[in-house]
């Protein structure tokens, strides 16, 4: 601070009123550049209501393509979907979209970069689906289905809302001002559904062509319809599968029984090695390297509103289980898991066998925290399972291609900043900070390689049955996202 000496009356008069009149420009010039915010915002809500009827039909054709990215008789249907984006994407001016090619799936890219001196966001989405039982649903899981508010289909939210909202936002954008404020790269995978197996590959060969100042993850979620979120951790994952085999065939039980090692059996006893009776993980070292969870972290968790009654409700299920030494977000968000998600022995189809299983088979999903490592994990599975393996049963595996590892994402960054505020301008209150107990390996990868953070901007609901029957989306939050993502290009071409 500088302080005035030898200065006359006149001088200081003069200083004063120079002053009072810049302070009065100064705040008509944040008044202005508010009011001038305001209007362009509702310029593009006009534009986002005028084209809403157009934009729902688009969501119903991307819907009616089955990109079954786990299924490989829909590989067409992957190269069809990626297509369509392609031609999206050029209409509203994106004119660099084209396919990239992968080991397996194409990725869809596009870029706007005609705003020098700005800041560059990436958008990742996936555009790939989950498999479907179309006897348990309601409609036809690939023909949009429109009641009480919501859009049926499978994708509909996960996460075909993200790779249509991120878009519809920038054509606001462009058929409004003819520009967008920042430059925009689209980064849109077709293998997310499948573990994202080549796409850090794919980020490494094209670092260079995707290299940004920011990154954000379309598939991400909000806490409800009128509570915005933040995702600030994620688990990791590792997977497996193994057998057992007794004999060469299953056998008859009344010649066999009672002296025939029986497949099902030995593997329910292995399986139940794995736990202690309070529900805890007994396979030795699984433990070891698990940090403790720490107390900004706790004290995240005392600001969620949750309700157990909801999701056992949602699942339809009567217990909650798990170690009580933590609170049930707890053990979500920051304690691993080993789940059997999948069983195969004997005979399970109408009527009744009488046999000795000759062999049966376990898929395993661990969900990893802190600075777990999923090979080490892998190892110290298979190390339990060889030493509980009685004798006349001989065990085999088969491993997953890769593993997720676990991410947690920083608060006290600008590239948060800028997704709470956008979040809180549309919602009106401050986004809760949130962690999943899900995987996401692309996000880990676009931390890894590229060296930004993907904070999470999806508004999916939890309730919208992602990877189960009757999936969908609330039409309302299609407004909602686009305005979002408006506001937060907005605010982000303000960055000096």
């Amino acid at each position: 601070m500088f302080k005035l000496k030898n200065i006359s009356p006149i001088a200081l008069i003069c200083l004063f009123v120079f002053n009072t009149n810049a302070n009065a420009q100064n705040k008509r010039s944040v008044s202005s550049s508010k009011n001038q915010q305001q209007s362009t915002t509702t310029l593009y809500e006009k534009y986002i209501d005028a084209n809403a009827d157009a934009h729902l039909k688009e969501y119903a054709d991307i819907i009616s393509i089955p990109g079954i990215s786990s299924i490989s008789s829909h590989k067409e249907d992957i190269n069809k979907t990626a297509a369509w984006i392609v031609n999206k994407l050029k209409s509203i001016g994106i004119t660099t979209a084209q396919t990239l090619p992968t080991d397996g799936s194409p990725v869809v890219y596009g870029s706007w970069d005609k705003a020098p001196g700005k800041p560059t966001v990436l958008i990742y989405a996936h555009y790939d689906v989950q498999p479907v039982n179309e006897a348990e649903w309601d409609s036809p899981p690939f023909t949009a289905t429109i009641k009480d508010g919501k859009i049926f289909g499978r994708g509909a939210s996960d996460d075909k809302s993200g790779v249509m909202i991120s878009i519809w936002a920038v054509e606001a954008i462009l058929k409004t001002d003819g520009k967008l404020p920042v430059n925009v790269k689209f980064v849109f995978e077709g293998e997310e559904e499948i573990g994202s197996p080549n796409f850090r590959k794919f980020i490494i060969a094209n670092k260079d062509l995707l290299k940004t100042d920011y990154a954000l993850n379309a598939d991400g979620s909000q806490y409800n319809e009128t509570t915005p979120s933040i995702l600030m951790g994620l688990r990791g994952a590792a997977a497996m599968e193994f057998s057992i085999k007794t004999a060469n065939t299953d056998a008859h039980s009344g010649m066999f029984g009672g002296k025939t090692p029986n497949a099902a059996l030995i593997m329910s006893q292995i399986i139940s090695s794995f736990y202690t009776k309070d529900g805890n993980i007994a396979v030795e070292g699984f433990y070891d390297k698990v940090l403790p969870i720490t107390p900004e972290e706790r004290a995240m968790i005392k600001k969620i509103p949750y309700d157990k009654t909801a999701d056992m409700k949602l699942l339809g299920t009567t217990a909650e289980v798990g170690d009580t030494t933590f609170s049930p977000l707890e053990r979500v968000w920051y304690r691993p898991t080993l789940e059997i998600v999948g069983l195969q022995s004997g005979y399970t189809g109408e009527g009744h066998a009488n046999i000795i299983p000759g062999s049966a088979m376990a898929r395993i999903t661990c969900r990893l925290v802190s600075n777990q490592i999923g090979q080490k994990i892998i190892d110290l599975i298979v190390k339990h399972i060889n030493k509980n393996c009685p004798p006349g049963a001989t065990v085999s595996y088969k491993f997953s291609n890769g593993y997720a590892a676990p991410l947690k994402f920083p608060s006290n960054t600008k590239a948060y900043n800028y997704v709470a505020d956008a979040l809180y301008k549309i919602y009106g209150v401050q986004p809760l900070q949130i962690a999943a107990g899900f995987s996401t390996g692309s996000l880990i990868d676009i931390k890894d390689i590229l060296g930004i953070y993907p904070y999470s901007l999806g508004f999916e609901l939890s309730d919208e049955k992602w990877h189960a029957n009757n999936e969908f989306f609330r039409l309302s939050d299609i407004r909602k996202g686009q305005l979002v993502y408006c506001n937060y290009l907005q605010q982000l071409a303000k960055e000096k």
